[in-house]
């Protein structure tokens, strides 16, 4: 969850009593340490560390689903398969002449289709 502490020459039973302000040490959700200063009691630093802990649990499972939301999210169909086909290194041509027709014939078209289209009755 992370720590709270302070800077300074007093030892840990005197904190309460001493005057500087609290320190918060916690990971982000990207995996880097950050520190935040500032904080006047004890309850308002461990209230913080709390908040942090409680975005984190609500946000993506993991750190690559993060990045994974945040590269392709906003990213239309047919430019995700244009980057995936030039990832992919072993295609024979035949192979991608059949997946060109597959996507054309089929994928596309669903991808294109408005919404409401999908939800209307076919046929009749």
């Amino acid at each position: 969850m992370g720590s709270f502490f302070k800077e300074c020459e007093h030892p840990r039973s005197r904190w309460s009593k001493c005057l500087h302000p609290y320190k918060i040490r916690y990971r982000s959700a990207a995996g880097k340490q950050v520190e935040e200063s500032g904080f006047a009691d004890r309850d308002k630093a461990i209230g913080r560390l709390t908040e942090i802990y409680n975005e984190k649990k609500a946000g993506p499972r993991s750190r690559s689903k993060a990045e994974r939301i945040q590269k392709y999210g906003s990213m239309r169909f047919e430019e995700y398969v244009e980057e995936w086909k030039a990832g992919q290194r072993h295609l024979a041509a035949a192979s991608v002449r059949h997946l060109d027709s597959l996507l054309e014939h089929h994928h596309y078209p669903g991808a294109r289709r408005p919404t409401d289209e999908l939800l209307r009755p076919q046929g009749g």
